[in-house]
Formats: structure tokens, sequence, C-alpha cells
């Protein structure tokens, strides 16, 4: 599968504005699975899961990765995801599309700015009151840290690439936030 997958399709955002597909893609990327295996994992019914996993096939989300025959002659299909991580490009998809992804978006920035305060909590906190900000600043430097992985193949499991590109990403933020700092204090120096 590819490592990851910037959706800046309106028609591929408005296929995963549904959280129970992004769920599914989820859960393949930790392994191939069949449509019981996934159905039993996210409790729904073979129907409702059948409904999803068919608009993912149509779009070319999931495919059928590999074929079991069972002693009863009952051909089992392993279902993978197209991609490892599927990158949302907020500012490539329609505002009425891309709302449903920004919730994803502020959880995430929430989740950075908490951790940066655990390691220097003044820094962090001067954040706080723009969260919007940090948020839109973080999606767009996670495409662009995510772009260039669209190319590349991983294996399934691989939480050590979804973290690669996330920990770029916000060191690149980091980086463009310290960079006024910075020279001010090169100024300073002359």
């Amino acid at each position: 599968m590819k490592a990851a997958f910037i959706v800046d399709d309106p028609d591929i955002a408005a296929i995963l504005v549904d959280p129970m597909r992004r769920a599914i893609l989820t859960f393949l990327r930790q392994k191939p699975m069949t449509q019981a295996q996934l159905a039993d994992e996210l409790g729904l019914s073979d129907a409702s899961l059948n409904y999803h996993m068919k608009i993912l096939k149509n779009a070319g989300l999931v495919a059928i990765t590999k074929k079991v025959a069972e002693e009863h002659g009952i051909i089992q299909k392993f279902f993978s995801p197209a991609a490892y991580l599927f990158v949302y490009d907020l500012d490539a998809l329609p505002k009425d599309i891309a709302r449903y992804f920004y919730p994803v978006s502020i959880e995430r920035s929430w989740g950075v700015m908490a951790t940066l305060a655990a390691k220097d909590g003044k820094a962090a906190h001067k954040e706080l009151q723009g969260i919007n900000g940090v948020t839109e600043g973080l999606s767009r430097l996670l495409v662009d840290t995510a772009r260039p992985y669209a190319r590349k193949e991983t294996a399934h499991g691989n939480e050590a690439l979804a973290h690669e590109i996330y920990s770029k990403a916000v060191r690149a933020w980091i980086g463009q936030k310290d960079a006024p700092k910075q020279r001010a204090r090169q100024k300073a120096r002359r």
C-alpha cells in the first residue's frame, strides 16, 4: 500500500466524511482483514459493513490483497487500504466538505499543544489562545510533509511511519514559530 494518500479530491473526501469509513481504513492499515472480521471489530452488521466497503472499493480506497480458500470451499477475501495514512488537504477541499475534517485537525492540534506544554509549559501556553491558527498551520504542514510519502510503499502496521510524518510536520511548525525569535537574536548580536 502507499505510505500516504493526500485527500484533495472533493469526491474522495465526500466518501471519507463518514467516520465509519475512516474507521474501516484505520483497522485495515494494521493488517488485511475480511469483511466478517471488520464487521466484528466495528460492531456492524454484515449488511452495513458491505454497504461501506462497496463505496470504498468503488472509489479505490480499499482493495482485495489476498484470497484464501477455506475447507468448505468458501473463498475469504482479505482487504487492505489504498494507503497507510490519509491526510486531508483542507485548503484544496470545498468548505462544506472540509468542515467535517476540521474537528479531527483541532483534536490533533490540542494533542500537539498538550505535548509541548508538558515539555515546556509556558512556551506552548501562549499558543492556546490561537488554536485555530495552530490547527491551520499544522494541517498545511502535515499535507506538505506527507506529500513525498504518497509515492512510497509501506507495510501494514507501520506506526513508525505515521510517527515520522507527524514528527516532521510538528518540527516544521515549531521551526516556523521559532524563526522570528531566532532572527531577533541574530539582529541583536549585530
